[in-house]
């Protein structure tokens, strides 16, 4: 496998992470949108798709043919699993809640990870963190309770995204050698349009209207397009912010995502945060700073 030098430019690295944050709350928007008339695994399977088009094209370009294989290639298939399942918890959360709701519980994912870095890889997690991890918990317990109330189970999809999300990434963490970029992805979309698919069939089989696929129309495809298209761009510019710059750097400004989903909420949906909503998110965001400075003074 050829090396690739990284040079550190940490003023890039935060260009390319606020471009992460100015386009993800158009993807999510996107997806609430479309969460009306289209079932999560259409939704996810057109998105994989055309991420199998476009990784397809990249890799056989630019990726020597020994590096298309991953060795082993079972970790990424099941971070494949994973993140395909976390995949459809958020589009399912952003289609049943209020839009910052849904992204407040996802930002537990960082809050997952540290407990899953303790009690999977076995790393060394202080005081400090446990109380954010508990803290954290709380706040996402916050912001689930009203929404419970009005669509039931449906509120813990963003948590459980959370989840799946943060358990792709211990894998990543541990076997990050395996395989270059593109073909990490490629390996999650793969397997996202294998279990899309099965799920659509299986849904026909047993009748499960739920899940029938419908034919878009022109404005549904612009949508699918922006998701699309746009989650190809937010994870090449998240994953170029974290290679070029320091994680400590990078990981504050990502809160800042809340403020584009509030906006688009607002605008869009016409949805406004409730007290308990805004108590509980700050629970969750001052847990993940509180990691984040314990992770950058270690």
């Amino acid at each position: 496998m050829t090396k690739i030098e990284i040079i550190d430019d940490p003023k890039k690295g935060i260009l390319f992470a606020l471009g992460f944050i100015i386009a993800v709350p158009f993807i999510e928007a996107s997806v609430k949108l479309l969460g009306d008339v289209m079932a999560p695994p259409q939704i996810a399977l057109t998105r994989f798709l055309i991420h199998i088009i476009v990784l397809s094209v990249y890799i056989y370009l630019y990726i020597p043919r020994e590096d298309w294989i991953a060795k082993p290639s079972w970790p990424l298939i099941l971070r494949g699993v994973l993140a395909s399942l976390g995949t459809i918890c958020v589009y399912a959360g952003l289609a049943l809640l209020p839009l910052v709701d849904a992204v407040a519980i996802f930002f537990l994912t960082p809050i997952i990870i540290t407990a899953l870095s303790a009690i999977v890889l076995r790393e060394k997690v202080g005081i400090f963190r446990w109380s954010a991890v508990f803290a954290g918990m709380i706040g996402a317990l916050l912001v689930i309770g009203p929404n419970f109330d009005n669509v039931g189970w449906g509120a813990v999809f963003p948590a459980l995204a959370a989840l799946f999300h943060g358990t792709a990434t211990m894998i990543t963490r541990k076997w990050a050698n395996i395989a270059r970029l593109p073909v990490f992805q490629y390996y999650i979309a793969v397997t996202a349009v294998i279990i899309m698919t099965f799920i659509i069939l299986a849904g026909e089989l047993f009748g499960y209207e739920s899940v029938t696929p419908v034919i878009p129309n022109d404005f549904q495809w612009f949508l699918l397009g922006v998701i699309a298209i746009g989650s190809i761009a937010t994870n090449l510019f998240l994953t170029q912010a974290f290679r070029i710059a320091p994680s400590s750097v990078i990981a504050p400004f990502l809160y800042l995502q809340i403020i584009g989903s509030t906006i688009m909420g607002f605008v869009i949906f016409a949805d406004l945060p409730g007290n308990q909503t805004i108590f509980g998110a700050f629970l969750v965001i001052s847990a993940g700073l509180v990691i984040w400075w314990r992770e950058k003074i270690n």
